[in-house]
């Protein structure tokens, strides 16, 4: 086999992805960490994880971990993008991992277990252990001129495309919009033909 003929094949990078669920935020965030180079940092990680029976405790979260079906980077890069939760974005880290030591011992109950892992990793501390987050740049931008709450603007403005003069339904346009019974269709508010 000619020099030419040998492919050097790059192994396609992929992410596993560690799972936290908080109770007091009513909100899940999903960690997407680089695999290729983690594979025993995340193995110890699980090993320790799987030892917890997980249910979220108070205002502290929940954790599980999937190391088997990974992702690819771009998936990853795309769950990192949408935005569902209000506390935080899901996240991305490309860089090498640290062992963690969630320090569980064999006399510890589950709750002691649970308040462990959550003074290690909780509340997205798990960047502590990783490096090179890969943060969207629309991530990065300054949001704090939106939140101006004295504004006389309306909340949810309407689309571009919409003028002023089309219909459009509002508490001044229809009586019924404010009112405590379900509209009525227009089939039921034309007058019933009387039977002979």
């Amino acid at each position: 086999m000619s020099v030419e003929e040998q492919k050097i094949v790059i192994p396609e990078t992929k992410y596993a992805i560690l799972m936290e669920t908080n109770g007091e935020e009513c909100e899940s965030w999903y960690y997407f960490i680089k695999y290729n180079e983690n594979k025993k940092e995340l193995k110890h990680l699980k090993n320790q994880i799987d030892q917890i029976e997980m249910y979220v405790l108070e205002d502290l979260s929940a954790f599980d971990i999937e190391i088997e079906n990974l992702v690819s980077e771009k998936t990853a890069a795309e769950m990192v993008r949408i935005e569902v939760n209000a506390v935080t974005f899901h996240r991305k880290f490309d860089g090498k991992m640290e062992f963690i030591d969630l320090k569980l011992k064999k006399k510890d109950s589950n709750e002691c277990r649970i308040e462990k892992i959550n003074d290690v990793i909780g509340m997205g501390d798990i960047d502590k252990f990783i490096e090179n987050e890969d943060i969207p740049p629309e991530h990065l931008e300054n949001n704090s001129d939106d939140d101006d709450d004295d504004s006389d603007c309306d909340l949810v403005p309407l689309p571009l495309n919409i003028s002023s003069d089309q219909n459009v339904l509002s508490p001044n346009s229809n009586p019924d919009f404010l009112s405590d019974e379900p509209p009525i269709p227009d089939e039921k508010k034309r007058k019933k033909k009387k039977r002979h």
